[in-house]
């Protein structure tokens, strides 16, 4: 019974002693300990709506892992502010379409040339970028078929001795070209102005 009064009466001075050190600046002290340890994550989770933009985020502080999935979606990135640099290449493939079909031949670039030396038989001895010739015996008409469209192009003929064929050698006469699409027609004449078959050459500059 003694025993247990002596330690009542060392509790209470004891707790006598703490009174007689407690001031109003020891607590105001302990109570900024306690903000600066725990009032953080209280004061982070309080944050007002919207109070956080790009500007407070540091670089490459928000990775993959911080993006819920679907989280992005179309209505939230400004158009034209993907560049090409910002899809990975496996996404790139994804959306590369299946290749079509090979187009029309284009046009002949600047500086295309084509010749001919054909017989007055339709015959060729000498030809470039030529594809083919039709010619009907007797008729003074040569349509010569070329590898592109040369409607943008002049076509130059000219009278002139080429071996082979019934003509090798044009006294004189007239010539005229047309250009349509992919041929170029040649007519030739004798000197009387009659439809004849003659050899010349061909010319097509583009």
């Amino acid at each position: 019974m003694l025993r247990n009064f002596i330690a009542v009466e060392r509790i209470l001075r004891s707790m006598s002693r703490l009174r007689s050190h407690l001031s109003y600046a020891n607590t105001m002290a302990t109570i900024a300990v306690f903000i600066a340890l725990g009032g953080t994550s209280y004061a982070v989770a309080q944050l007002p709506r919207n109070s956080v933009g790009a500007k407070q985020i540091r670089a490459g502080a928000v990775g993959k892992s911080e993006v819920h999935r679907s989280a992005v979606r179309s209505k939230h990135i400004r158009d034209r502010s993907v560049a090409l640099r910002d899809i990975s290449v496996s996404a790139r493939t994804a959306l590369r379409g299946q290749t079509g079909p090979a187009g029309a031949q284009g046009p002949p670039g600047p500086g295309t040339l084509y010749a001919a030396a054909l017989d007055s038989g339709g015959g060729g001895l000498r030809t470039a970028g030529i594809t083919g010739v039709t010619h009907l015996p007797s008729s003074g008409s040569y349509v010569v078929q070329l590898d592109r469209s040369v409607d943008q192009c002049y076509a130059l003929a000219s009278l002139s001795d080429v071996p082979g064929g019934q003509v090798e050698s044009p006294p004189g006469g007239e010539i005229v070209t047309a250009v349509a699409q992919n041929t170029v027609t040649v007519r030739t004449r004798n000197s009387r102005g009659e439809v004849a078959d003659l050899p010349f050459h061909l010319l097509v500059s583009c």
